[in-house]
């Protein structure tokens, strides 16, 4: 289902794109920017929606605690951040979800972690809609003729050490495993990282976000070296 949903959702993004990006080559700016001002606000209460029902569906069955129904997992904080991100239009906001909030949703679709509940259909909808539109939203102010700076994924890795460090007092406090720092999600790769101890899977997890945030930027330089309007 995720796949398919994937599929529907990105077409549907490609459809939008290259309606804004003809609009521009026309000179209609304005007509542009409105088309994706309404893009921009159906996606992110999407997501706000799927986020809803996941935390209502947790309540419903007795499962919404502490340790589990705050936004602190990184796909949740993208998230929230996904609607201000896009409605905005802030750099930094932007460079967070593409460098950081693209790679984790991506990896959330193809090894997803679900409660299991008594509507696992629902949960799973609702999980894979957030995570795909999380995914996705970043790739819509290229529409608008955006460019990504390569020096952004530097900045966004620094909110994510930022977020990081608050997550450790909050796991630490709360005994949880918000962000996955106590420990990988079962049957992903992760769990090949955590055979030596937490301390060499927090440092090896910290290594392969910086190498994915280099390699990122480095992406980023290659492909929009000649973009004329950078963001």
């Amino acid at each position: 289902m995720r796949f398919l949903l994937l599929t529907v959702l990105l077409t549907l993004l490609g459809m939008a794109l290259r309606r804004m990006t003809l609009l521009r080559q026309c000179g209609c700016f304005a007509p542009a920017h409105r088309l994706y001002r309404r893009i921009a606000w159906a996606v992110g209460l999407t997501v706000y929606a799927a986020m809803a029902v996941q935390e209502s569906i947790l309540l419903l069955c007795g499962l919404l605690t502490w340790q589990t129904g705050l936004p602190l997992h990184l796909c949740s904080m993208m998230g929230l951040l996904t609607l201000p991100m896009l409605v905005t239009e802030n750099r930094l906001l932007w460079h967070v979800c593409l460098y950081v909030g693209m790679p984790g949703a991506l990896m959330a679709v193809l090894f997803p972690s679900v409660l299991a509940t008594p509507w696992p259909e629902a949960t799973a909808l609702a999980f894979h809609t957030m995570h795909c539109l999380v995914f996705l939203a970043p790739l819509l102010p290229l529409g608008l003729g955006r460019r990504p700076a390569p020096q952004g994924a530097l900045h966004a890795g620094g909110i994510l050490l930022l977020m990081g460090l608050c997550v450790m007092g909050v796991n630490a406090v709360l005994g949880s495993n918000y962000l996955f720092l106590g420990g990988p999600v079962p049957g992903t790769p992760l769990e090949a990282m955590a055979r030596h101890g937490l301390t060499v899977y927090r440092l090896m997890l910290a290594g392969l976000c910086l190498l994915l945030l280099t390699a990122e930027g480095g992406l980023a330089a290659a492909l929009f070296r000649r973009a004329r309007t950078p963001w």
